[in-house]
């Protein structure tokens, strides 16, 4: 049997920390999701093959594949999408490579769900597709799932403004190869949307509920990175301890460590240094002196100088943060910036190789796109900062009100 990842998505809600790196290549405690996901699949006997569905920076991909996963013991294809083609179009390209059924994970889906139990669910029931499912507290985010008593799926919405039940699709498929007679060549098709209500109307669509010891996470945004690390951060502390450190690790005894804690490889702590919880410290990073770390991910290779302070904020590799710096509320920043010192950075995107010079801050917030008008925002900046967010909502509304994608990603630098 044949097992099909898709990752030739974009990744364009985890910009900029997928502006450098695809997005199934986004790392979860210093290890590519593709990797975990590769693992786990080395465990599912049934699986002989994997088909790598690529697009976006394969190049990458490919390069992890011959370089990390060298000795893996199963054969790994990659097939190449000629253009962006979605879900169902990326499915419809593997057409030729796969057999009967074949199971279908989406690149960005960071879990520890047994693939087998899902193989072994589609085997029993009459449907073409058997989809996982599971529970979340945001289901207007995914498709929305209704299941009758023998485990049909009777009701299937993707992304709804009122869901029916926090039940959703987890991204994660077996699907019969008939399916594929379904899908146009060569088109932008989404599976999710297009291919999958037809089938649900047509009552060969059934679901599994993954059990609840299993964790879900869908690697959709720069929040949902927050979440997988903590997730990860628990389990390897229940087994480790709350303070994991790697190989060759400079950690001096006046460091405050509050755990869980994960220092990788190489990593070099000055002297008075703060980590708290949920923190990442990425291999080959150097923290000065005196720092403060809060919740925040440092993919690795940063420096972060001496009193800068880091809330809730990742940063790419090779970032340098100056000193007396303080970056907070869910600010990402990167690969390769450069922050001078005495800077203050409020939720900001920062992009990759960006060099930050001026005193500017950013505010989060909640705008709809249809009701922005200049005369409601503010003339000042509740920080009493120059350059605030604020006023270039106020120039882009005299014109028009922003697009859907201009918030969603709230670019500043």
């Amino acid at each position: 049997m044949k097992a099909v990842i898709l990752a030739g998505g974009f990744g364009t809600r985890l910009r900029p920390i997928s502006s450098t790196r695809p997005k199934p290549m986004v790392p979860v405690l210093g290890k590519p999701n593709l990797q975990y996901i590769l693992e786990a699949l080395e465990k599912v006997s049934e699986i002989d093959e994997i088909i790598l569905s690529v697009h976006y920076m394969r190049g990458e991909i490919r390069e992890f594949i011959q370089e990390r996963m060298v000795d893996y013991p199963k054969d790994i294809r990659f097939v190449n999408d000629p253009m962006p083609l979605e879900t169902g179009g990326a499915l419809k390209n593997v057409e030729d490579y796969v057999s009967d059924d074949f199971l279908v994970i989406y690149g960005d889906v960071f879990t520890n769900f047994d693939y087998s139990e899902l193989i072994k669910a589609h085997k029993e029931n009459d449907g073409l597709i058997t989809v996982a499912l599971t529970k979340v507290y945001d289901p207007e985010r995914f498709g929305v799932v209704i299941v009758d008593e023998e485990g049909k799926i009777i009701d299937f919405e993707e992304k709804p403004r009122k869901p029916k039940t926090n039940l959703v699709d987890a991204g994660i498929y077996m699907v019969n190869k008939e399916v594929l007679k379904e899908i146009p060549k060569n088109k932008e098709v989404y599976f999710e949307r297009e291919i999958l209500p037809k089938f649900v109307s047509q009552g060969l669509v059934y679901g599994y509920r993954m059990p609840k010891e299993y964790y879900w996470i869908d690697l959709g945004t720069p929040e949902d990175l927050f979440y997988a690390h903590q997730i990860a951060l628990d389990q390897l502390s229940r087994e480790n301890g709350y303070m994991i450190l790697g190989e060759n690790v400079e950690i001096p005894e006046d460091v405050e460590v509050q755990g869980p804690v994960y220092i990788d490889n190489n990593a070099k702590i000055g002297h008075g240094v703060k980590i708290k919880a949920y923190t990442y410290i990425g291999p080959n990073t150097i923290i000065e002196d005196k720092a403060y770390i809060k919740r925040s991910i440092l993919l690795g290779s940063d420096i972060i100088k001496e009193r800068a302070e880091l809330k809730d904020t990742i940063l790419g590799e090779g970032v340098v943060v100056g000193k007396n710096v303080i970056i907070k509320e869910n600010a990402v920043v990167g690969d390769y910036a450069r922050i001078n010192d005495n800077l203050v950075i409020y939720g900001a995107k920062i992009l990759p190789w960006k060099k930050v010079e001026e005193y500017e801050a950013y505010i989060r917030i909640k705008l709809d796109p249809t009701k922005v008008r200049p005369e409601l925002t503010p003339e000042r900046c509740p920080l009493g900062l120059p350059e605030c967010i604020y006023k270039k909502f106020k120039a882009i509304a005299g014109e028009k009100p922003p697009c859907d994608e201009c918030i969603e990603n709230q670019w500043l630098f």
